[in-house]
């Protein structure tokens, strides 16, 4: 049997540079100066080599990529030039469509022998296919690597053996559901509060059925606006104050649904100070969001200068995972938590300050190694405004308070201040 050697032998990659794995000289193609070569197979020379170019093109960015996400400049640190019985997907990850990318991984590896499960991660952009020995992984990576597959639009699949320890810690570093997933865990002790069944399944009914009440009586009073605004695939309605996504700061107050807190979030948000008494929050902005299915928000942190140091989330509707990864830290600073309907998710201190969070735009979430599909959601988040438009944190990598539009506000509201108070004068 003949051994499918590695492309990148033990070429170190840096972080933004790719090496060149293919030479065109070293292509077994149709000799180019062969005189009686036909113009037939001239264009068929160059058609090789355009594919053989782009087949080394994508494949250098899928090295890349897994090399910049695992932190590590070498692959001879990830892959093993030996057959191993894990083979690793290097350019298909998990993705928008969750499960739609298990079960065609699944249909492409089943019918070798030996074949026993796919792995994949929601965090990660590669993915593994486990057989019960090496010699059997060795077969389907010999049919398979760098050929179009039909499951994937017929994208080359780029394959890599990695050793059992290597699968190891890479499985243990990303644990999808769990908040154990890495060295740097956020927990209460880092600002990370999370509380199961905070509010009960009918004060959920009830809540969602103010909103939709909500929503039909702006419709009547404001001209036929309901003051729902689409976000990316999501919708959102502020109360208190309004965000503007472009600023990424308090907006302008004409865009709330009202400028006062809405009475039936009176009880919950009374409820916080009696469950979590050690981060009390007296809240002037309130903001709904609906996520259809599929959607997402970003990667960011709450804007350091607009809000204070404590946010909190209600969830409702059906359950999602979110994720969290702390800028500037080593790779083992990311963890996700699901979060269940009807539980509230506060961030304070370093929680809040120095880790993003996310919402990642796919259909399913894998939680403790099953798919679950997702549906509408619902989520309540409160706030209070920063009326000084000032941070003093020790979080550099997302505080904004040196940002350029920050100082403007900041002049605009000494501006404001000096008029007020030489009319007074």
């Amino acid at each position: 049997m003949t051994t499918c050697q590695s492309n990148w032998g033990s070429m170190p990659i840096t972080d933004g540079e790719a090496p060149v794995l293919f030479e065109f000289g070293d292509l077994d193609i149709i000799d180019a100066e062969d005189a009686e070569e036909s113009a037939t197979s001239k264009k068929h020379t160059r058609r090789v080599r355009a594919e053989q170019y782009r087949l080394s093109k994508r494949r250098n960015e899928a090295y890349a990529t897994m090399l910049r996400t695992e932190g590590v400049a070498n692959p001879a640190e990830l892959f093993s030039q030996n057959p191993c019985r894990t083979i690793c997907i290097v350019n298909i990850g998990y993705c928008a469509e969750g499960l739609q990318t298990l079960q065609s991984l699944e249909s492409v590896f089943r019918p070798y022998g030996g074949f026993g499960r796919v792995v994949v991660d929601s965090t990660k952009p590669y993915s593994f296919a486990i057989f019960d020995s090496a010699s059997n992984a060795e077969i389907a990576f010999a049919e398979i690597r760098d050929k179009p597959c039909a499951e994937f639009n017929n994208k080359p699949l780029v394959l890599e053996y990695v050793s059992p320890l290597v699968f190891a810690r890479l499985a243990k570093d990303s644990l999808p559901g769990s908040t154990e997933a890495t060295s740097e865990a956020l927990d209460e002790s880092r600002g990370l509060f999370y509380v199961a069944d905070f509010i009960s399944k009918q004060e959920e009914q009830a809540i969602l059925a103010h909103i939709k009440e909500d929503e039909e009586r702006l419709s009547t009073t404001n001209g036929g606006s309901d003051r729902w605004h689409r976000v990316q695939e999501r919708y959102v309605k502020h109360y208190g104050h309004s965000f503007d996504y472009q600023t990424k700061h308090v907006g302008d107050a004409a865009k709330t649904a009202s400028q006062q807190l809405p009475l039936w979030s009176q009880p919950f948000i009374e409820r916080m100070g009696e469950r979590i008494p050690s981060h009390t929050l007296e809240p002037d902005m309130l903001t709904i969001q609906r996520y259809p299915p599929g959607a997402g928000i970003s990667f960011h942190v709450d804007s350091h200068t607009a809000f204070t140091d404590t946010l909190a989330v209600l969830s409702m509707g059906t359950p999602v995972q979110m994720d969290f990864r702390k800028p500037g830290a080593p790779r083992a600073a990311q963890m996700s938590l699901d979060l269940e309907p009807r539980s509230l998710l506060l961030l304070t201190g370093e929680a809040r300050y120095a880790w993003e969070h996310a919402i990642r735009i796919r259909r399913t979430d894998l939680v403790d190694g099953a798919i679950r599909e997702r549906r509408e959601r619902w989520s309540i988040t409160i706030r209070k405004v920063n009326k000084a438009i000032e941070c003093n944190c020790e979080c550099p990598d997302l505080c904004d308070n040196g940002a350029e539009t920050v100082r403007q506000l900041r002049t605009c509201l000494a501006a404001k201040q000096t008029r007020a108070h030489n009319r007074l004068d």
